[in-house]
């Protein structure tokens, strides 16, 4: 299983996204800007930190990015590859070596679907002959601390971090450059949060991918993340390396974030 390579740095720029919903007949439609020209980039080998508070547009930006939104403008690349951009056409989901762990492992599950199966699910879209997708779904489940014969089981078999893993070993299946996680550890039990924090970090070093984790909560940056950038009504705000944006924010709004962290 493989990772990035040294030229699969991810490069976002000037990613606009508006949302419009009609107010019926009589009035106006609502225009809500989303994101307002994000751009950014993430090198190979790192975890990147996207950070703010909920409505921020954070997780529209990571729709966008694995393909299950559409952006209203700017572009995105992976290496030499145009993922979507002017003139360019635009990757499929299954096709941008970009893959997304969800929020909540309890719904991210189909109950009726044996956790081979689910595992297997975007191998079998890609045509990935079945025995190749046996031994696929056999070695990542091993690499996510599970064994090949938790594929037999269903999801209410495991527990809540077990669950995750399996949506882990999902995105890891389809041997992507970059993993994305969304608020991936925020519906956990804080113990069960460090296991899989710690497990992320494992795997980066072990098989080389890439993760870029969006969420609300700094101190999981602090412990986790090489660069942080931190978003705000659909802007960045703050950008930079993680002990620099930590520990000398510039920003009025990660100040307050970062105030915002209990201390015991």
């Amino acid at each position: 299983m493989t990772g990035t390579t040294p030229n699969d740095t991810l490069v976002a720029t000037d990613i606009r996204k508006t949302f419009r919903r009609s107010n019926g007949l009589f009035s106006p439609a609502s225009e809500t800007r989303a994101l307002k020209g994000v751009s950014f980039e993430v090198t190979p080998g790192e975890i990147f930190g996207i950070v703010g508070e909920s409505g921020c547009g954070k997780s529209t930006l990571a729709r966008i990015l694995v393909g299950l939104e559409e952006a209203d403008g700017g572009s995105l690349a992976l290496g030499a590859r145009t993922l979507f951009g002017p003139g360019a056409p635009t990757v499929s989901a299954v096709n941008r070596g970009i893959q997304m762990v969800f929020q909540d492992p309890y719904a991210s599950l189909n109950p009726r679907m044996c956790v081979g199966d689910a595992v297997a699910e975007g191998l079998a879209i890609a045509n990935v002959p079945r025995a190749e997708r046996e031994e696929r779904v056999a070695e990542t489940l091993s690499l996510v601390g599970l064994t090949p014969q938790d594929a037999r089981k269903y999801p209410f078999q495991f527990s809540g971090g077990q669950r995750q893993r399996i949506c882990i070993a999902r995105a890891l299946v389809m041997e992507p450059a970059f993993l994305l996680a969304d608020e991936a550890v925020s519906a956990l039990d804080v113990s069960v949060q460090m296991q899989i924090l710690n497990m992320l970090l494992d795997l980066r070093d072990r098989i080389g991918v890439s993760i870029i984790f969006i969420t609300h909560d700094i101190s999981v940056v602090d412990y986790l993340c090489d660069r942080v950038m931190v978003v705000y009504d659909g802007e960045v705000v703050e950008f930079g390396e993680k002990t620099a944006v930590l520990d000398h924010p510039q920003n009025a709004y990660t100040q307050r974030l970062i105030q915002s962290v209990p201390r015991l």
